[in-house]
């Protein structure tokens, strides 16, 4: 599911990254309603966006058609007491939500696992963005995204979900935005901050 918040992030990062925007740091905490994460571990990440719903940052690419995110967010997903709803809930929703005028599914990979004490559905994605606002020079450009959308152990009625994305002219992801995303997602820690 591409959740507004994601495609905020999205937008945000098609445009090259202003100077203005505030550096993240690196390594530094950030807590959001149900969760804390850390910045990216390397220099040169904006932080975008940062509210108690979530957080987006972007990493300034040498490249003016490549961006990178990572992002952090909590949203409802109401009355699934078992796993196995939550799941089918998820998967569902993200097909139902995809918009099909703008990304062409060239495969997702769904896993069911358990993350950080959590019941969670790891996720890897490929698309073609059709709509992306870089200075490519290609009809469309690869979207990738991979990450974890997982149950609030807290509240069954709200999911937390972390996610790295990277646009690019070409299908593969570099080896260090797969490093950046693990030491990313590792960061997480579930926290009982008032989710309702």
């Amino acid at each position: 599911m591409k959740y507004l918040f994601i495609l905020l992030a999205v937008g945000l990062s098609a445009c090259t990254l202003s100077p203005n925007l505030p550096k993240a740091g690196v390594d530094q905490s950030y807590e959001i309603l149900g969760a804390k994460v850390n910045s990216p571990n390397e220099p040169n990440w904006y932080l975008l966006q940062y509210n108690q719903m979530g957080v987006v940052f972007g990493k300034d690419i040498s490249s003016k058609t490549n961006s990178v995110i990572a992002n952090a967010n909590i949203f409802g997903v109401g009355g699934h007491e078992d796993d196995k709803s939550f799941f089918e809930y998820i998967i569902s929703e993200r097909e139902k939500n995809d918009d099909k005028t703008r990304f062409v599914d060239l495969g997702s990979k769904n896993t069911r696992v358990t993350f950080k004490g959590s019941a969670c559905i790891k996720y890897e994605t490929l698309s073609e963005d059709h709509a992306s606002k870089s200075q490519s020079d290609q009809p469309f450009q690869y979207f990738n995204t991979m990450g974890y959308i997982c149950r609030y152990p807290a509240n069954k009625n709200a999911a937390v979900q972390l996610e790295v994305s990277y646009r690019s002219d070409t299908k593969e992801v570099p080896e260090y935005v797969k490093q950046v995303s693990e030491k990313f997602f590792d960061t997480l820690v579930f926290v009982n901050n008032k989710v309702q």
